[in-house]
């Protein structure tokens, strides 16, 4: 059906061409037009062969018909708050052309399970506060809002909502 697995240096493109899309389609009328219209996959693609060349972040993409569509990083969790049996999703991202297909879930199930498999008992996620598409999304997948909350600034203030779920 889909296939996933780990990016490598030379997806970094793919990675930056998926991000910016996604960001630009998914926050417009959060984030302000004038960030999301000065990023580009340029830009990104930098950051994704900096943090793959150092090893900061474990990507993995999903391929649609051998085309990359989608891109998800995980890992352990990174709050203080909590031990390490959590995992977290640090971020999943489709174009949005392939948005409310079923491969959201299904990327979203495979890398639940590969946090399972990896030991961890609960997996978090943070989500903009304004982001009800998103919000819908993992809500419906069981994540559910544990109460806390952080503010940062993109262009203005807004508020990250952390999501949990049990995988055991």
């Amino acid at each position: 059906m889909y296939e996933i697995r780990a990016a490598r240096l030379n997806d970094a493109r793919a990675l930056a061409e998926i991000h910016s899309s996604a960001w630009k389609t998914a926050y417009r009328g959060i984030v302000p037009d004038t960030i999301l219209d000065n990023i580009s996959a340029d830009e990104r693609q930098k950051r994704f062969e900096q943090a793959l060349s150092e090893g900061r972040e474990e990507n993995f993409l999903i391929f649609a018909d051998g085309k990359p569509v989608g891109l998800m990083c995980i890992g352990a969790c990174r709050d203080e708050d909590k031990d390490d049996s959590c995992g977290e999703i640090w971020g999943i991202y489709l174009l949005p052309e392939y948005w409310n297909k079923g491969i959201g879930s299904y990327f979203m199930d495979w890398g639940l399970n590969e946090l399972k498999n990896r030991g961890y008992k609960k997996a978090t996620l943070w989500v903009l506060e304004e982001n009800l598409n998103a919000r819908r999304f993992y809500e419906k997948l069981g994540f559910e809002h544990d109460g806390r909350a952080k503010e940062l600034t993109i262009g203005k203030r807004l508020t990250e909502l952390r999501y949990e779920k049990a995988i055991e």
